[in-house]
């Protein structure tokens, strides 16, 4: 996933886009689930996903919200499918990480107009406390998926940061974002065949009721894949942190 990758299925969203396969091996969820989940929209069409961690904040990837018009972006929150049964928020403004290439320093936090009513389906989720090279974990997305469908799907991973994964890696700014414990690898079980689109970007990673992760990028975009790459949240966890002070 190149920048101009990225940029070309933020600004053409084509219909071609719902025919690619991803997370192949998951399976449909509910909300109930992970009431944490967000779906990101730009003019109303599937860009991304986003973790609810706190009233009026939605912590998810850069490269989901790469186009810079920040009023064509909203939030849906509490709904099983993508534009199912939820509620919708405005988004006020996004904060990019000020160092974000396109693939490192990939994360963002979305600052909504009002407050997210929470319920039984809408709730924030902690951020992950401990820092940890490798852990059992679930990726949640609305990203289309095998079954030409946008409902929520969850996937099991392992992320790891050790010499295998950065040996696995082909670009050298993945293997930097991993080396400098900024990223994780992102690894499906032994035989499982599983692959991500652009519309996964910011999936939370998941583990023990905490966010490990958002997911960054897949070096092979739209189809099968045996590892892409997670932005590691505990590492930015300072700037997360003084960007909703300085915003709230």
């Amino acid at each position: 996933m190149k920048l101009l990758s990225v940029l070309f299925a933020l600004i053409c969203i084509c219909s071609s886009v719902s025919a690619q396969v991803r997370q192949l091996g998951g399976a449909d969820a509910s909300v109930r689930q992970y009431p944490f989940m967000a779906g990101v929209a730009f003019a109303r069409k599937l860009v991304g996903n986003g973790a609810i961690i706190a009233p009026r904040w939605v912590l998810t990837s850069a490269s989901a919200v790469y186009a810079p018009q920040d009023i064509l972006f909203d939030v849906q929150v509490g709904a099983d499918s993508f534009l199912g049964t939820g509620s919708w928020y405005e988004v006020l403004q996004i904060y990019r990480h000020p160092e974000f290439v396109g693939w490192d320093y990939n994360i963002a936090l979305i600052h909504l107009k009002g407050p997210i009513t929470y319920t039984d389906t809408v709730q924030p989720i902690a951020l992950a406390t401990t820092d940890r090279d490798y852990l059992e974990v679930i990726m949640v997305s609305y990203g289309t998926n095998e079954e030409d469908t946008q409902h929520l799907r969850e996937a099991a991973y392992t992320i790891s940061a050790d010499d295998e994964c950065v040996a696995f890696l082909t670009d050298g700014l993945a293997k930097e974002m991993v080396i400098q414990h900024r990223g994780y690898c992102l690894l499906p079980y032994r035989g499982a065949q599983q692959g991500q689109w652009f519309n996964d970007a910011g999936a939370p990673v998941v583990a023990n009721n905490q966010l490990y992760g958002v997911f960054a990028f897949s070096e092979d975009e739209g189809g099968i894949n045996e590892g892409s790459v997670v932005t590691r949240v505990i590492s930015f966890a300072d700037w997360i942190q003084s960007t909703m002070v300085a915003h709230s």
